[in-house]
């Protein structure tokens, strides 16, 4: 169309109806899975299958399907794993990548596993987490020929202990007046990694402007998640700069600003942070080249602080950063350097998985990095806790409390990064209770409108929700932080179907978690606690 019409823009309008009927949509999927347990809660095997809706036309699916299958053990060691994840064509609208890229697939059924293990055992969900975990040095189960768990990648255990004690894990909930309603307390834990191939290179570009202040060129874009912001205080920070002398231009062009690969799997921040930083150290050391005539000493005996280049430990010997940034005129008129522009590049260091086993090829000795293959430059690990309330005679969830506890290797932005733990609680609790495309006969879609495709609402949201971060700062990562734009909601969903075990001993194993298919858990698993209601509905009236 932009060809035909000359090369202009165009634009494309269509209705709630004819962008749900036509467009690409979140992949369905089916999952089986076995997993097997010692006496003391130890995983001694899992095996689980994937089958994704590909839909009609060849989209993102299968790459979703892809990571879905790598991180299918999650936070896990263990010993054994099979894990097969296959995507199909339909009839259906193709499917596509949705925040989480196969993370939140391959954690409902993982989580629910840990949870349906525990009470088939006899322990509590968090002790049978615990004995599981990765400890930071193991080998990963499928990342990688002995790829090992980075020992700065996170404090797993204190996150999910954490996410604990903000739900008094130990306390028992508070119930209802209404005897025929019940609560109690599930809770979940997570991991995630940017998924991209390891060609994904971002590129970064940082100019000086005459009064010292700066302008950052990247290509990363922006659609709610602060990278902006974050990135801007990336660069203010490695100066030594007020905020408001950064200036970030972000648009999504590669004929104004570098190249970048694309915005997507909580990348961001890490890739194009380092990126960012690379471009920094190019200017900083053109910044300290110039200085060092002027200061006559050598360059690595300046710093850059409060607008000026000084010498260590001597700070009144200095000279104003304006007068370096443009090229510094000395009083003879003789100028020495020039505008100062700093370039940056960032390839992951990364490898295609093994056809034959799916783990990550070892890397080649030439390039200089680490033998050991892998598949993502990071894990973000999380955990969600959550109170609900169930209706045993309507099959109607409330959820009253939620935490949300990640470790971040180092909080860039607190307001922004709380944020998207609350965003992300809600838009997980939307996909574990509501949000669900159903098709008619002929492979369409029968609810293309918000009348009857639900979303979670303000009411739906709890008042208690409780975030916190820790911070175990990742030595290759642009000052230590980890991105987690997407791990914010994959816990939520395993974490209340969880409570919803605890609470009935019901098992769900079906998304969306709606009213009916809990109500006919109820009475299919546990017709017992209908009558129980249900007479306890009749004494209450009297």
């Amino acid at each position: 169309l932009s060809k035909k019409a000359g090369y202009k823009p165009v634009k494309l309008s269509m209705s709630r109806a004819e962008q749900m009927k036509s467009m690409p949509i979140v992949a369905g999927y089916r999952a089986k899975a076995k997993m097997g347990f010692r006496k003391d809660g130890r995983i001694v095997a899992y095996s689980v299958r994937f089958l994704f809706d590909g839909g009609a036309f060849a989209d993102y699916a299968v790459n979703v399907a892809r990571t879905a299958g790598y991180a299918c053990t999650g936070v896990y060691d263990m010993p054994n794993a099979y894990c097969e994840s296959i995507t199909a064509y339909t009839n259906k609208a193709p499917t596509t990548a949705i925040r989480g890229f196969g993370y939140p697939e391959t954690h409902w059924v993982l989580e629910r596993m840990m949870d349906i293990g525990a009470k088939e055992l006899g322990l509590d969900p968090l002790e049978i987490r615990s004995k599981n975990f990765l400890r930071m040095g193991d080998p990963t189960s499928t990342t990688g020929y002995g790829t090992p768990m980075r020992a700065d990648q996170g404090d797993l255990l204190g996150v999910m202990k954490t996410s604990a004690e903000l739900i008094e894990w130990d306390k028992e909930p508070e119930q209802p007046k209404e005897p025929w309603k019940i609560r109690a307390k599930g809770i979940a834990v997570s991991l995630k990694g940017p998924s991209q191939p390891p060609n994904a290179v971002d590129a970064a570009v940082i100019k000086f402007n005459e009064d010292a202040s700066v302008d950052v060129l990247v290509a990363t874009g922006n659609f709610g998640q602060g990278t902006v912001n974050a990135l801007r205080m990336l660069v203010a920070e490695y100066f030594d700069l007020p905020l408001e002398k950064v200036h970030l231009s972000w648009m999504n062009s590669t004929e104004w600003n570098p190249y970048t690969w694309q915005t997507v799997g909580s990348r961001s921040l890490f890739t194009v942070g380092q990126a960012l930083l690379e471009a920094a150290e190019d200017a900083k050391k053109q910044i300290l080249d110039v200085a060092s005539k002027v200061l006559k000493v050598k360059p690595d005996e300046l710093e850059i602080a409060d607008g000026k280049v000084f010498v260590k430990g001597e700070p009144w010997v200095s000279v104003p950063l304006s007068e370096v940034v443009m090229g510094y005129t000395f009083a003879n008129g003789q100028v020495y350097g020039g505008p100062i522009i700093g370039r940056g590049k960032h390839f992951p260091t990364l490898s295609y998985l093994d056809p034959d086993t799916g783990q990550a090829l070892p890397m080649n000795a030439e390039t200089g990095h680490p033998e050991p293959g892998h598949v993502t430059v990071f894990y973000t690990f999380g955990s969600t806790a959550v109170e609900v309330e169930l209706d045993l005679l309507t099959g109607e969830i409330k959820v009253l409390k939620a935490t949300q506890v990640y470790d971040l290797g180092r909080v860039i932005n607190p307001l922004t990064a709380t944020g998207q733990a609350i965003g992300g609680l809600v838009m997980g609790m939307s996909r574990a209770l509501f949000e669900e495309i159903i098709f008619d006969d002929t492979g369409g879609v029968a609810n293309p409108n918000f009348s009857f495709y639900y979303i979670a609402r303000a009411k739906d949201v709890p008042d208690d929700i409780r975030v916190k971060f820790l911070e175990t700062p990742q030595a290759n990562a642009p000052l230590g932080a980890r991105g987690f734009s997407e791990n914010v909601m994959i816990a939520v969903i395993p974490a209340i179907a969880n409570a919803i075990q605890r609470a009935t001993g019901v098992e769900i194993t079906e998304l969306p978690i709606t009213n009916e298919r809990v109500w006919k858990a109820i009475r299919q698993q546990r017709p017992d606690l209908i009558e129980k209601a249900m007479k306890a509905l009749k004494e209450w009236r009297g």
